[in-house]
């Protein structure tokens, strides 16, 4: 099968621009791909895990820092688009798709950080990041968020996420009652009451979520 997400992209934290790859074939666990920014503030790290899953490290336009994630690397071979999202701020940080839809993929986000910024009346990138997210900002064990977003992208490549639009893009953030998936285009979501990672591997046998 071929991989149709032939581009990878991520937003600086740094200067603010967006960087875009090309995705390679990632055949063997020594294998890795690093996208550098321009600016040499940030960047984007791929690689094939032993058990063959790719282990994403993408900096945050937001936290200014790097979050990880573990996707199963059959998920770039499906359906158009896939978005990962900052689990603090629900902003979208990495991206992969198709050469001919990138650049709106990046419009959007460059729409997105401009109404954050003004909500925030922020003049400059670094007004939006917050100083520190500490302990307080953090689950238990990071492996809670790992877990639960490797649930919802598998969910997604399978389509089995119901959403009152149909029109899918998920996003996932922490919240009171654990983690949300939720809808970036009509806001539905579903709430996984997981705060330790033994009650986040029961949701690995979940077949379909509805989001309402």
């Amino acid at each position: 099968m071929s991989i149709r997400r032939n581009q990878i992209a991520y937003r600086c934290p740094e200067c603010g621009i967006a960087t875009v790859g090309f995705l390679g074939g990632l055949s063997s666990v020594s294998d890795m791909l690093r996208l550098k920014c321009e600016c040499g503030g940030s960047s984007l790290d791929v690689k094939r895990a032993n058990d063959g899953k790719l282990h994403l490290s993408v900096p945050c336009v937001y936290c200014k820092d790097e979050h990880g994630y573990n996707i199963s690397a059959e998920i770039l071979t499906r359906d158009d688009t896939l978005r990962l999202s900052c689990p603090f701020s629900g902003m979208n940080i990495f991206f992969s798709t198709d050469a001919s839809t990138m650049g709106a993929e990046l419009d959007r986000s460059a729409e997105e950080l401009s109404r954050v910024m003004q909500s925030m009346e922020a003049e400059e990138l670094s007004d939006i990041q917050p100083q520190d997210v500490g302990e307080d900002s953090c689950p238990p064990d990071p492996a809670i968020f790992d877990t639960l977003n490797f649930v919802v992208r598998d969910l997604e490549a399978e389509g089995a996420i119901e959403c009152p639009c149909g029109k899918g893009g998920y996003g996932l953030r922490f919240c009171d009652e654990g983690m949300q998936v939720y809808c970036e285009s009509c806001g539905a979501s579903y709430i996984f009451n997981a705060r330790s990672v033994t009650v986040a591997e029961e949701y690995l046998s979940l077949e379909k979520i509805t989001l309402g």
